[in-house]
């Protein structure tokens, strides 16, 4: 059976430069029977599959079935989009990904990075702070209490933003759920920053390709801003967050060994 790679994220686990690197290296990939779709939307040079998360949110069948009519005839595909991580508090959504992509006719195959270290919670509160523009910032302290209650945080859209989504932060949580609907099918890999190549190659080695293809790798996307000494702000943001994570999770809820 053909096989559907579908990468979900997580936020912040380098998903921007998977993606890049999927959609510089799509020839290559289809030399080893592997399709990706690309969509047009503001993710420009990447495979985000972003429309794709919306139809799954929505339970759109009949479009769902449409996007994948774009896939060669006995062609295995690689999808991938961080928001499909949103779903993975929800067992019935998770089930519902399983049936549509077997209905669909592929053996789908999940592959999710997590992240442990002692910056995660304030790299992702420093992301919602690019966006303001965007969508509605809540104070630090709003931010660390709605993870404290829920291990997950929900932004708040507003009229120019396109959703609004969960950012679910139990890693162990995360991967008991998706495992428990997917089974073997289910890979789970450890995020690490500044860790090179290992980011791609992790990947790989789950799609089984020789390590001897001359693959292009992409420059590095969604770099996080350095706190400047000066920007006290940012410093106590940092502390602060840095603080909250051991307090609001244990070890094994983010590390997973």
């Amino acid at each position: 059976m053909k096989n559907c790679y579908l990468h979900i994220g997580n936020f912040k686990t380098g998903s921007t430069s998977l993606q890049s690197f999927l959609y510089l290296n799509k020839e290559i990939l289809r030399e080893y029977n592997i399709q990706s779709i690309e969509e047009k939307n503001y993710f420009k040079k990447t495979i985000h599959n972003q429309n794709l998360y919306k139809l799954f949110d929505k339970k759109d069948f009949s479009k769902i079935k449409k996007y994948f009519s774009k896939i060669k005839k006995n062609s295995n595909v690689i999808l991938s989009s961080e928001f499909f991580s949103c779903f993975s508090y929800n067992l019935k959504k998770i089930e519902y990904v399983k049936k549509t992509i077997s209905k669909l006719g592929f053996n789908p195959v999940i592959i999710f990075y997590y992240r442990c270290d002692g910056a995660y919670l304030y790299s992702l509160y420093a992301q919602q702070l690019t966006q303001k523009k965007n969508i509605k910032i809540e104070s630090v302290f709003d931010f660390k209490k709605k993870i404290q209650k829920f291990h997950f945080y929900r932004n708040k859209k507003n009229k120019f933003y396109f959703m609004s989504q969960d950012y679910n932060l139990n890693n162990k949580k995360i991967v008991e759920n998706w495992k428990k609907i997917f089974k073997k099918n289910f890979f789970f890999i450890k995020f690490e920053k500044n860790s090179g190549k290992k980011l791609f190659y992790d990947f790989l080695n789950i799609l089984k390709l020789p390590k001897k293809i001359q693959f292009e790798f992409p420059n590095k996307k969604n770099v996080s801003r350095k706190i400047k000494p000066w920007n006290l702000k940012r410093i106590f943001f940092y502390i602060y967050l840095k603080f909250a994570q051991k307090q609001i999770f244990t070890n094994n809820q983010l590390d997973l060994k």
